[in-house]
């Protein structure tokens, strides 16, 4: 893709699934970036995928609870690479205990909802916080958030988790609108149901099954599938986008 090769970005929840497969397509296109996860193994499995790759990689443990840790991350990423002209903000709070936790709003637990929130909406907050001088100082840039279907969806569960996400949306259009002035443009992706290792271990057969019947296209999501997109808004070939939140869910949501 154009405007990719040789450019700088950081990718948050870099260790698995959807951010490890952007990691690996940036690094396809030529692109040098961030790792960056709380799980250090996980990191390590990033980099042994990089190949001959992996002296455009830095991998980087943080943990979006912490504005120094992000602080940090920016840091070494421009220390490294001497600038900054992306992020990817894929890292969320999907933690088994946590979700299985997240239920209705009859028996809403404050914490569960201060967690979400922390991660998803405060801490993808301090990410674009920390990035902005950098992709100023490199002319500008773009920024790409992962929300998810559960922002529209009616569900019986998941009230913590979907509302961090529709917030996140709120934030998106808001960086958009004050940034763009700066030639920084802000997007979100809203993935359907996505076959990562956790959903393959922790979603029973039935559950996607199901999902599958309500989906147009004839299969679920693979991390590539969200890789693909979040490496064309990163790219300059969605120079024009932004503000935008873009469903990547094979059909299952129809909505303009």
């Amino acid at each position: 893709m154009e405007g990719l090769k040789d450019k700088v970005f950081i990718v948050t929840g870099g260790g698995s699934g959807i951010g490890a497969a952007t990691v690996q397509r940036l690094l396809a296109e030529g692109a040098r970036v961030t790792a960056a996860g709380t799980n250090a193994e996980k990191l390590a499995w990033t980099r042994e995928q990089a190949s001959e790759t992996a002296d455009r990689l830095l991998t980087v443990q943080f943990d979006l609870r912490d504005e120094d840790s992000i602080a940090s991350l920016v840091a070494q990423t421009t220390d490294r690479f001497g600038r900054l002209d992306g992020v990817a903000n894929v890292a969320a709070a999907v933690g088994a205990d946590l979700m299985a936790r997240d239920q209705g709003v009859d028996t809403m637990d404050p914490d569960v909802w201060a967690e979400m929130m922390r991660i998803n909406v405060t801490g993808a907050g301090l990410m674009i916080r920390e990035s902005l001088p950098a992709l100023v100082a490199s002319g500008g840039g773009s920024i790409v958030n992962v929300s998810s279907l559960a922002a529209w969806q009616r569900e019986s569960a998941l009230a913590a988790y979907a509302s961090s996400k529709i917030a996140l949306h709120a934030l998106t259009r808001h960086t958009a609108h004050a940034w763009g002035q700066k030639n920084i443009r802000c997007n979100a992706v809203a993935p359907g149901v996505v076959l990562t290792e956790n959903v393959r271990t922790g979603t029973p057969p039935e559950v996607r099954e199901a999902l599958l019947e309500k989906t147009a296209l004839p299969r679920l999501g693979k991390p590539e599938d969200l890789a693909s997109m979040l490496a064309f808004l990163l790219s300059a070939e969605s120079g024009w986008i932004t503000g935008q939140i873009l469903s990547v869910d094979g059909g299952l949501t129809m909505r303009e």
